[in-house]
């Protein structure tokens, strides 16, 4: 294949594929593969073609509903009148257009017709990329099950809710950690003062301590010149420090992946 008709078939896909990741939730175009498709311009066109799309199909729906509208209930009346006039054959016909309009068909492409509007002109404008709601409400509803289901597997691996224990390292690598059977609402750069000194969380891990899963929070030592971004939490756990030499590895299980996210 000459050169030029590979530069205008790799043009064509990624079009094509950058159309098809406008669709996609807000969030999910942020990062990984998506965020090299996702740009205002291409949302701008796939919100067009979305009411283009639209459009086409309403009319299409219309006019095979009218027909068959018309080839049943509608001629059901009409050869049921002692006599025909003409308020009756419009009556009839103007009756198979509205009642399209109570028909599933009518409302999603209605719906996708404005939406299409919404999405180029918001695009166009602030330059947010919003996604389809026919794409976005289903891959809503598997990530809320996913979710639903990872959580479920958390609560099973940390068992019964304990009371935190802290660990305070000597040496290189975290300073501090906190083994917690329940999850912090602390921020991915999480500050906390504990004992009179300051700590920023490095990682969170999935680990076993004394027997019972738990949730690791690895911090490190804040040196007194940084800057401490964002809210402070006051640290005061129940339990005294427990000393030790040097911060080891804790495998995560097997079936718990480590989850990064926070909150």
């Amino acid at each position: 294949m000459p050169s030029s008709q590979r530069g205008a078939v790799g043009w064509v896909g990624f079009a094509l594929t950058a159309l098809v990741v406008s669709t996609f939730p807000e969030r999910s175009k942020r990062e990984g593969w998506p965020a090299y498709y996702a740009s205002p311009a291409a949302h701008v066109v796939c919100g067009w073609v979305e009411m283009a799309l639209a459009a086409g199909l309403f009319v299409v729906g219309l006019l095979l509903y009218v027909a068959g509208f018309n080839q049943g209930v509608g001629w059901t009346y009409i050869v049921h009148q002692p006599t025909l006039t003409y308020g009756d054959f419009f009556g009839t016909g103007a009756l198979g257009y509205l009642s399209y309009m109570l028909t599933p068909t009518a409302w999603v492409t209605v719906y996708c017709f404005g939406e299409g509007i919404v999405r180029a002109l918001d695009a166009a404008v602030s330059a947010r990329m919003l996604g389809m709601g026919l794409v976005v409400v289903p891959w809503r509803a598997v990530a809320a099950v996913r979710a639903g289901r990872r959580r479920g597997r958390e609560r099973s691996f940390l068992g019964p809710e304990r009371p935190d224990e802290v660990v305070v390292w000597e040496g290189p690598g975290a300073a501090l950690t906190v083994f917690a059977s329940r999850r912090k609402p602390w921020t991915a750069q999480q500050v906390i003062e504990y004992r009179g000194e300051f700590f920023r969380l490095l990682r969170v891990t999935m680990a076993r301590q004394r027997g019972h899963g738990a949730l690791r929070y690895d911090f490190g030592r804040l040196e007194a010149r940084e800057v401490i971004r964002g809210a402070l939490v006051h640290y005061a756990p129940g339990e005294p420090a427990v000393p030790a030499a040097a911060p080891g590895p804790i495998p995560a299980p097997a079936g718990i992946p480590d989850d990064p996210r926070f909150g």
